[in-house]
């Protein structure tokens, strides 16, 4: 999750304000909870001079852990063991149960300094005039709804990806099969709402792929809610309680991972059901040609990948860089995989792009992959390269306990590092002794 820059915005006032007044002079300052505004509060502490001492949070399986390069604590225990005085900062739709907490632990409500996101801000949600609003989406959507599918026959069903991520179609694609044959679904359509989804479906062999707008995706899982898999014949492939909670289940449970929240959560499938893979043309020409075109050297070629769509990177540039000359000096050509005006090559690498379905084969003839962690990870990840996968503390779209490569099975010999602001230079010098340091491999 991205915050609203409206949100950002309120976050580096209030901090900037309450500088201003004194609040964190000669205190401890805290956060409290390992919530998506946690790296924009630290960002906002720092442009005022300020460093984060800890986060306080509820999830015994978060404590005594780190995040955002700092120790994470139960509410309790840390004022147990520290009586110094403390600012603590809340930002969360809990803010009240949060500062009703701290103040029976002895931090007064004016050691507090509350952040009112929109997300905390309580809107009227019981109003007539909301709930005919909300009906109104609903029939719009059922409307598009049939619409969609008028040309289906009646025991068609539609898949919907309602995230335009690539790393959560691939997941549901690869037990998709397992899924139909199970239920005995013959006909159906898997419905994306961007176009890297579509490629990403296409992969797996998927012939009927809809693409669709975000609000008719909304308008039918409106739809849906109000009137379920009875009426109609739609399986949303959501994972986090999308109906009832809204919010990542497992952020509360870090030892459940991506893949396990599709095997279980989306498909109620079993342990050990055969998952499909990617199908690798390998009497593709594609890459030879596209090394050639490009003058990279194959297998002594490092190709990095550092953007990522579902969350905004804190590794600067200049720490791609860094990593890329110390690789060039070592004999090895760097190109930066990147497309569109918004992504940039690393300074003193070579662009490259290429299409999904030729992935593999290009970074087996590569050699290496160094890459912030994307979907594009999920659809290398059978690639015979090697690879180093970068994750970042503290943000819950890139956090290795919930995405790691190796834990949900997709490979077994990815060298994964988690960047901390903190810890920069020895992220620096891991990643590329990952890529020097093993033994020379096999051409893929």
């Amino acid at each position: 999750m991205i915050a609203r820059e409206e949100d950002q915005k309120i976050i580096r006032d209030v901090i900037a304000a309450e500088a201003n007044e004194g609040k964190f002079a000669g205190r401890k300052v805290l956060i409290f909870g390992c919530t998506p505004y946690a790296r924009d509060i630290r960002e906002a502490l720092w442009e005022q001079g300020i460093g984060l001492d800890a986060i306080l949070d509820n999830n015994t399986q978060k404590a005594d852990g780190t995040c955002l390069g700092v120790p994470v604590y139960l509410p309790e225990r840390y004022f147990e063991k520290d009586s110094d005085a403390a600012t603590v900062i809340l930002c969360s739709k809990y803010h009240r149960e949060m500062a009703a907490q701290l103040e029976g632990l002895g931090c007064g409500r004016q050691s507090c300094v509350d952040i009112p996101v929109k997300e905390s801000r309580k809107e009227e949600e019981d109003s007539l005039e909301n709930l005919q609003e909300k009906l109104g989406q609903a029939e719009n959507g059922y409307r598009f709804y049939q619409k969609l599918r008028e040309e289906d026959s009646a025991d068609f069903w539609l898949f919907l990806c309602p995230y335009p991520g690539t790393g959560d179609i691939y997941m549901a694609c690869m037990y998709l099969d397992a899924y139909l044959e199970r239920e005995g679904i013959k006909d159906y359509a898997v419905v994306v709402t961007a176009e890297s989804c579509r490629r990403t479906a296409a992969l797996f062999g998927i012939e009927d792929i809809r693409k669709i707008t975000q609000d008719e995706m909304d308008g039918m899982l409106k739809a849906w809610e109000f009137f379920g898999t009875e009426k109609m014949r739609i399986k949303p492939l959501l994972y986090w309680g999308w109906r009832t909670k809204r919010y990542l289940y497992a952020d509360e449970y870090p030892q459940i991972t991506f893949n396990e929240m599709f095997l279980y959560d989306v498909f109620d499938l079993v342990k050990g059901v055969k998952r499909k893979r990617l199908t690798v043309d390998r009497g593709s020409c594609y890459a030879q040609e596209l090394f050639a075109e490009l003058k990279l050297v194959p297998h002594r070629t490092v190709i990095m990948a550092p953007y990522a769509g579902s969350f905004v990177s804190e590794m600067g540039m200049e720490v791609w860089e860094w990593i890329a000359e110390r690789l060039t000096k070592a004999g090895w050509t760097v190109a930066t995989n990147c497309n569109g005006d918004t992504e940039k090559p690393v300074p003193g690498t070579v662009p490259v792009w290429f299409p999904y379905k030729e992935a593999v084969r290009v970074l087996e003839y590569a050699g290496a992959f160094i890459a912030l962690r994307s979907g594009l990870c999920d659809i290398i990840s059978q690639a015979d390269c090697r690879k180093v996968i970068l994750y970042e503390s503290g943000v819950n779209a890139a956090r290795y306990e919930y995405f790691s490569l190796n834990r949900m099975g997709l490979t077994s010999d990815a060298v994964e590092l988690v960047y901390e602001r903190e810890k920069e230079e020895a992220l620096k010098r891991e990643t590329v002794k990952a890529v020097l340091g093993s033994s020379e491999r096999k051409p893929g």
